[in-house]
C-alpha cells in the first residue's frame, strides 16, 4: 500500500492570479478585513450552518464580519432561512455555484480567513494557492498534511460552535498573523502538495512494481 498526497492543478490557479494581476488586481489590495470565505457543496455534511451560528455570535464582537458562501447544493434553501431567522442577510452572502475561474478567484482574494467547518476535500489546497490562513476541524485527513496548528492555520473542536467561533475570534483579531500564516499556506502547496509532487509520487510507485 502506498499512501500519496491528493491536489489540485495548482499551475492553473496561479495563472489565473497571474492574469487578475496583469489587470490590476493584487491580493494584497482586494483583502477585505473581517471577510471570511467558505467554498463548497451546500450538504449537510460540509456544516455551513455551524459556520452561520458563529458568524452570528462573531457580529457582536466585530460588526463588520462578512461571509461569502460560494456553492449550491440541496441545503441552500435551509441555510438561507437560518442566515433569515439570525437576521444576517447584510454579512451573510450566497454566491451560488462559480464555475469562471476568474470570478472564484476574486472571492478568494477578497477574503481574509478560509473556514471548513464540516467534511471537506480539495477547497483547503485552493484557498492555500490563494495565500489564505484556514481554519478547519479534524476530518477526513485531507487538512492533515495541509494546516498545521499555529503555521498556517488553527483546527477547532468538530461540530462545537463555541470551539470554531473562539478560533475564528483569534484569527480576526489579529490581522498580521493571517497574513502570516497566509504566507506559510502558499509555501506548503508550492513546495509540498501540489500535482507535480502527486504525480511524482505515483511515478514511484509504479516504478517500485516494475523493479
Amino acid at each position: 500500500i502506498t499512501v500519496t498526497y491528493n491536489s489540485i492543478v495548482t499551475k492553473d490557479i496561479f495563472e489565473t492570479i497571474d492574469q487578475l494581476n496583469a489587470e490590476g488586481l493584487q491580493i494584497d489590495t482586494m483583502r477585505e478585513e473581517h471577510h471570511l470565505l467558505h467554498v463548497g457543496r451546500l450538504v449537510k455534511w460540509k456544516r455551513v450552518d455551524l459556520l452561520i451560528e458563529a458568524v452570528a455570535k462573531l457580529k457582536q464582537e466585530y460588526p463588520k464580519v462578512q461571509l461569502s458562501v460560494v456553492g449550491a447544493g440541496p441545503e441552500l434553501e435551509s441555510l438561507k432561512e437560518q442566515v433569515e431567522k439570525l437576521g444576517l442577510q447584510e454579512c451573510i452572502h450566497f454566491k451560488g455555484a462559480v464555475y469562471d475561474s476568474k470570478e472564484l478567484a476574486k472571492c478568494f482574494m477578497k477574503a481574509q480567513v478560509y473556514v471548513l467547518a464540516g467534511m471537506g476535500g480539495l477547497s483547503i489546497n485552493e484557498a492555500m494557492c490563494y495565500s489564505l490562513p484556514i481554519v478547519c476541524s479534524v476530518c477526513d485527513g485531507t487538512e492533515k498534511h495541509l494546516v498545521y496548528e499555529n503555521k498556517n492555520g488553527h483546527f477547532f473542536e468538530t461540530d462545537n460552535v463555541q470551539s470554531l467561533t473562539k478560533t475564528l475570534s483569534k484569527m480576526l483579531s489579529d490581522k498580521q498573523t493571517c497574513v502570516n500564516m497566509g504566507k506559510e499556506s502558499l509555501r506548503i502547496v508550492e513546495s509540498k502538495i501540489n500535482e507535480e509532487v502527486v504525480v511524482n509520487a505515483y511515478l514511484d510507485c509504479f516504478n517500485q512494481l516494475k523493479g
